[in-house]
């Protein structure tokens, strides 16, 4: 009986102990192969010091980068899985340490223009305004203005012994409003020329101090348009439309 007993209990530990070595291998297995290399992905991440961020418009070098194993249920869209990829292109936010890249936040294309659109000059002559602090990746929405406004105003505006010219002065003031006559939004803005046929920075080093300062005075914009947005513009100017250049992002 007692030898029987034995027997019974020494079978119970060996299943034990059976158990025991299977479930602690199944979470070495698990958290050595199985999480990192099948439920996980090789993506590219930002370095940078404590506090710090690498700025919008920055160009990145390799020794910004490195590689890193995240779960994939925690990749986002559009992820950058090899340095090389984004090596030597151009921020298009502010990122932080340990950021995961995608093609949202760099300019992994080079704003090269699709089959559909074309990259569009803007003469000075044709601008009524635009932001000084205007950069080559910013977002601008396009008002049109007439050309004549001012001129007709002060025409009207110099009758003053008659009532119905100030009405008129008023009504062509609200109809040329640009607010009430937006074209376009959200263009994409590829580079900011000066008179010289510069590009327009912040320093000597690169768009590094959040358009504080500039190399050189906003003339002319290029943005990138689709081509039937850009004949639609050229009509526009042919009438003597002016383009009020807004930045929004």
């Amino acid at each position: 009986m007692s030898l029987q007993r034995g027997r019974l209990l020494k079978r119970n530990y060996f299943f034990a102990s059976l158990i025991l070595i299977t479930g602690f291998g199944g979470l070495l297995g698990y958290d050595l192969y199985f999480k990192p290399y099948v439920l996980s992905q090789t993506v590219v991440k930002v370095k940078v010091g404590a506090g710090e961020s690498l700025p919008k418009n920055y160009e990145l070098k390799a020794s910004d980068l490195y590689l890193d194993s995240v779960q994939t249920k925690d990749i986002p869209s559009g992820v950058i899985t090899e340095i090389a990829q984004v090596e030597h292109k151009i921020t298009n936010v502010n990122l932080t340490n340990g950021s995961i890249l995608t093609a949202s936040l760099v300019d992994v294309s080079d704003l090269e223009p699709l089959q559909d659109e074309g990259i569009f000059p803007i003469p000075k002559e044709a601008i009524y305004a635009i932001n000084g602090s205007l950069r080559s990746r910013d977002k601008v929405d396009i008002y049109l203005v007439e050309g004549e406004r001012e001129k007709q105003r002060e025409a009207l505006g110099s009758n003053t012994g008659k009532k119905e010219n100030e009405e008129q002065v008023k009504e062509q003031s609200w109809l040329s409003d640009p607010a009430k006559e937006i074209f376009l939004s959200g263009v994409t803005v590829n580079y900011v020329r000066t008179e010289d046929n510069n590009d327009v920075q912040d320093s000597e080093k690169g768009n590094n101090n959040n358009r504080f300062t500039s190399t050189g005075k906003v003339a002319t914009p290029e943005l990138k348009l689709k081509k039937s947005e850009g004949q639609r513009l050229g009509q526009f100017l042919e009438q003597g439309k002016k383009l009020w250049i807004v930045r929004v992002e």
